[in-house]
């Protein structure tokens, strides 16, 4: 992580977030019908863009490697990558924002997926 870019330690139910957010999986795969795929935090940043401030730990979402860090995983190329979930947060950021979702499309997705997951698990 870059200096001075952490948000500190979660609180417990800043933790829970993360927790929902791994069991729901991914937002992009989701949101194309792929089901479940594992994802990791992302932090959003104060207006969007790389390298600025992020906003907190209750301004996350679930990203596969490939959406967040651009990393392919499960033995596909990045070729296969992006023709599966589109382009990568970390090496595409305008055309990201312009096919996936900004930051509050995100967040929005975000959290409505987490009130679901928590109502059926209720």
């Amino acid at each position: 992580m870059k200096r001075g870019r952490s948000t500190g330690a979660p609180t417990r139910a800043q933790q829970a977030r993360f927790d929902a957010i791994r069991e729901v999986g991914c937002i992009v795969a989701r949101s194309l019908g792929l089901g479940h795929v594992p994802c990791e935090i992302h932090h959003l940043t104060v207006g969007g863009k790389h390298g600025a401030p992020r906003r907190g730990h209750d301004y996350t979402v679930g990203l596969n490697s490939w959406s967040h860090r651009g990393e392919p995983f499960g033995g596909m190329s990045a070729a296969q990558c992006e023709a599966m979930f589109g382009p990568s947060y970390a090496r595409q950021p305008r055309a990201f924002r312009e096919q996936i979702g900004r930051d509050d499309y995100l967040l929005d997705l975000q959290n409505t997926l987490i009130e679901q997951h928590t109502a059926r698990a209720a």
